[in-house]
């Protein structure tokens, strides 16, 4: 398919989820469908951003950097824009895709391959990244989670397409994935809080009465 081509099955995959996402894809495929869909949006996005940079090196604040500000953001508009294009969300789809796929199999409701989960998680990403040029449009930024909603929909209706599910199943599956992972992560951010506040009491009980030469502070302690 052609670049033109891919763009248009990429605008079909977010308005009509539930005939375009029944499209099997083996990996490689799926990745190369979502670097074509999105080639025009990210030079879009590279446009716009450019713009941003060049209007906010114009203004007071960029000649105070004697132009250094304006340099360094006009760069970033174009490396941020393909960074997060073409290497991070890609990154994200096989990370999504690979949890998706280990819950749907864990609660024993995924029968098909990971092709179909990655093409599926793939799917989902269509309406943020071929839309990400608008949303960084300060005016526009605001519908940002209205995007991400959209997204969900698409993951769900893909994931039932793909894995031949239905979509109350999909949606337990990534409903079951996004609550374990959150919960894992706020217990690894909860222990590494308590290390790191533990270790600066320590270090003020050890450090402040020597600074202040009469005994100090009571001691503090942490009930953990």
């Amino acid at each position: 398919m052609h670049i033109i081509d891919d763009l248009k099955m990429g605008f079909q995959v977010m308005l009509r989820p539930g005939e375009t996402t029944k499209k099997s894809m083996e990996i490689g495929q799926a990745y190369s469908f979502y670097y074509k869909a999105t080639l025009l949006p990210l030079v879009a996005l590279i446009i716009i951003s450019l713009i941003i940079a060049g209007a906010l090196a114009a203004s007071p604040l960029g000649s105070l950097f004697g132009g250094v500000l304006g340099g360094l953001g006009l760069a970033a508009a174009v490396v941020v824009p393909i960074l997060a294009v073409w290497i991070l969300i890609p990154i994200s789809i096989l990370i999504n895709g690979g949890l998706y796929h280990l819950f749907g199999m864990w609660t024993g409701q995924f029968k098909q391959d990971f092709n179909k989960t990655l093409t599926a998680t793939m799917f989902s990403k269509m309406p943020t990244t071929i839309f990400l040029f608008a949303l960084v449009v300060p005016a526009t930024i605001a519908l940002f989670p209205l995007f991400v909603i959209w997204e969900l929909v698409v993951l769900v209706i893909a994931l039932s397409n793909q894995q031949k599910v239905k979509w109350n199943v999909a949606f337990g599956v990534v409903v079951i994935t996004v609550t374990v992972i959150a919960a894992l992560v706020g217990l690894i951010l909860t222990v590494f809080a308590i290390s790191i506040s533990g270790a600066v009491i320590s270090w003020l009980n050890a450090v402040v009465p020597h600074l202040l030469g009469n005994g100090g502070l009571p001691t503090i302690t942490i009930p953990i």
